[in-house]
């Protein structure tokens, strides 16, 4: 088919503009309504047609274009966008694991630093007490100690870091449980439709089908 013209564009645009005026503003209370509105699926499949074979050219030639330039896509620029993402990855889990080891270094040197300094009071006090015992002026007070600090990570210039939270279900269990006791809002889960609606398409009851989920049946018509 040839490429069509402006006028021939707008005449199929407002055609099929037209049908779905006709399709919203469509009311069935009888049974030759019913039958009226699904012969008139006759006419939209036939516009269908018309449109898809207008547009056939086009569609053959946005794939092919779009084939090629996925092609070129994912062996150029995919694999560097996940070379920058496991790189970042590995970055972000070194400085992790290293913040955290630098943490438990200055948790220690705090608590050697604590020591060192109760034994300076402890020696200060025992001064004190001994000079008020011998009715002399008290020692000069010795200088407080500055812990030693470990440096966390620092990041190159120019780069910054940013961190991600997620969370893991260990137990679905226990989390229904908690949401049944009103430890948990009931957000946090979601019915798991797909095994659902095959349930309700295996049982074919309308109404209850487990605990807190009912079965619903509908009809979608068409014209063979």
């Amino acid at each position: 088919m040839n490429e069509l013209t402006q006028v021939e564009k707008d005449k199929l645009v407002g055609e099929t503009r037209d049908l779905v005026a006709r399709a919203k503003e469509l009311t069935i209370v009888t049974e030759q309504d019913n039958t009226a509105a699904l012969n008139l699926t006759a006419v939209y499949k036939k516009q269908i047609k018309v449109c898809k074979e207008v547009l056939r050219p086009t569609e053959e030639a946005l794939k092919a274009s779009k084939e090629a330039f996925n092609g070129l896509w994912d062996l150029m620029i995919t694999p560097l966008e996940a070379g920058v993402k496991i790189i970042g990855a590995k970055s972000g889990d070194f400085l992790l694991a290293e913040n955290r080891r630098r943490a438990e270094l200055q948790r220690v040197e705090d608590e050697k630093t604590a020591a060192a300094q109760r034994k300076i009071d402890e020696a200060y006090a025992a001064k004190c007490a001994k000079a008020e015992a011998a009715n002399k002026p008290a020692p000069v007070a010795p200088v407080v100690l500055a812990p030693r600090v470990v440096a966390a990570v620092t990041l190159p210039s120019g780069t910054n870091s940013q961190e991600y939270w997620s969370a893991e279900v260990t137990s679905i269990v226990e989390l229904c449980k908690a949401i049944v006791e009103g430890k948990a809002d009931p957000d946090c889960v979601t019915g798991n439709m797909p095994y659902l609606n095959g349930l309700a398409k295996l049982k074919k009851l309308e109404g209850a089908i487990l605990p807190g989920v009912i079965g619903k049946k509908r009809i979608g018509a068409t014209q063979r």
